[in-house]
């Protein structure tokens, strides 16, 4: 899938809502934005941390206990090609811990992906989709 579509006027990517398959109004949400300067620093430390061997790795949260790995190819499939989906789950019981992981292969369909789904509603519950970072001990 090409994103060339889903840039507005100014290049910055608009946000697209995959189940709906339309563009979404208003101001694209940019990694880092609005926290002031060396924002963009800090999100491209961010971005440099997703990225994994054999793609770009995003963090999802907030997914409701009965939510399956299809779910998220669904929600990500539009945007560009996606390697592997991860839904963490509770041993014991096999629900959905309310977090997964997403590795998608092109940094801009990702970014474009991160905008349009973090805060998107899905069933009842609000997403929070950012790149995956490292854990501080």
């Amino acid at each position: 899938m090409s994103t060339t579509g889903y840039y507005n006027e100014l290049g910055s990517p608009r946000r697209y809502s995959p189940l709906a398959g339309e563009l979404l109004a208003g101001s694209p949400i940019l990694p880092g934005a609005g926290s002031g300067s060396g924002g963009g620093t800090a999100a491209a430390a961010a971005a440099a941390a997703a990225m994994n061997g054999s793609g770009w790795c995003i963090f999802v949260y907030n997914l409701a206990p009965e939510t399956e790995e299809n779910i998220l190819w669904q929600l990500f499939g539009p945007f560009g090609a996606v390697q592997n989906v991860k839904v963490i789950r509770d041993l014991q019981t096999n629900k959905c811990k309310g977090f997964g992981f997403v590795t998608m292969t092109n940094y801009d369909e990702c970014l474009v992906a991160i905008q349009s789904l973090n805060g998107y509603t899905l069933g009842n519950r609000v997403l929070q989709v950012s790149f995956k970072t490292n854990r501080k001990s």
